[in-house]
């Protein structure tokens, strides 16, 4: 062992710290210090294999209070950790994901709050609160997540959210379903032109009357209108099953997504890297059990499905 301060050999042992770390004394200088630790994510003392178990948990359904009881973790370290891995895990899916080439693309958008619903917003709480929705795009033949973007539903948002897309797809013979938010029309134009064949699905639904007895429910669906938008449209292909399938996906194995719970976001930033971990898991570590492989692979994107600690701990060459 090696003094931290002066650099010389000669240690004697100094007993033990708060967390069972051994301790040293230098003989010369006489300066105290703890055994160092390895950080194999820069900033945590927290195993791989360990972090890589809590970030799997929390990809499994679980929130972050039940991980912090199973795995005896504070919730802080945990918060901490989805943070840092989460920035790995976009690093991959921004590294590998590109030069996509689909034939048929679907989005949608996720709908979730931060830390208080719109309604219930107060004049000097921070912008950053209120409804937040998560914009995805789907591949319908690889169900590879292309992109993803987190923000509002407005037209700014769907700027940046298709810009994405496009940045990570080839060729000009896919086609793009979207529901019927007028956001997309701008969007797809402004970064897709006529190079492409856009449609929408437009799906109507029925409000209970005031005075039935089921005022209080949810409105009732009617019918689809498929409307082909612009470029040689497959009407056969105007769908968003998959997207929407999606979207139970993410309500499922995310805690945060799940309606009228405790587990929801407190902070952008964490709902931001929760998404972000959730995209890279799905496409890179999870076996789609109708493909039989995840659908990075299916896309030709990579040869083999990663474990959790190889995207939490991706670092590009």
């Amino acid at each position: 062992m090696t003094c931290v301060r002066c650099k010389h050999d000669g240690v004697n042992r100094f007993g033990k710290g708060r967390k069972g770390a051994q301790r040293y004394r230098c003989r010369d200088c006489r300066a105290t210090f703890s055994e160092p630790c390895p950080k194999p994510l820069g900033n945590h003392y927290t195993p791989l294999d360990r972090a890589a178990k809590i970030i799997e948990l929390l990809n499994e359904g679980m929130s972050v209070r039940a991980v912090s009881r199973i795995m005896d973790v504070t919730q802080g370290t945990i918060l901490n950790l989805l943070l840092t891995a989460s920035g790995n895990a976009r690093t991959a899916h921004d590294r590998v994901v590109r030069g996509v080439r689909p034939s048929y693309v679907q989005c949608d958008e996720l709908w979730t709050f931060v830390h208080t619903k719109q309604g219930h917003l107060q004049w000097n709480d921070p912008r950053e609160w209120g409804d937040a929705y998560v914009w995805l795009a789907l591949d319908s033949d690889t169900k590879l997540i292309i992109s993803y973007h987190v923000g509002r539903r407005t037209q700014p948002h769907a700027d940046v959210f298709m810009a994405d897309l496009r940045m990570r797809t080839e060729g000009t013979n896919f086609q793009i379903t979207t529901d019927g938010l007028d956001c997309y029309i701008p969007a797809v134009r402004e970064n897709f032109g006529s190079r492409i064949a856009f449609a929408q699905l437009i799906k109507q639904y029925r409000a209970p009357e005031p005075d039935s007895p089921d005022w209080y429910k949810a409105a009732r669906f009617v019918r689809t209108i498929p409307s082909p938008i612009s470029g040689p449209v497959n009407e056969d292909r105007i769908s968003t099953s998959h997207i929407e399938r999606m979207n139970l996906n993410v309500r499922t194995y995310l805690r945060r997504f799940t309606r009228l719970a405790l587990g929801f976001s407190k902070s952008k930033p964490h709902l931001e890297a929760a998404v972000a971990l959730f995209v890279a898991w799905y496409d890179f570590c999870r076996i789609h059990k109708t493909l039989r492989v995840t659908p990075a692979m299916e896309a030709r994107l990579t040869d083999h499905v990663w474990t959790v600690a190889e995207l939490i701990a991706f670092s590009p060459a």
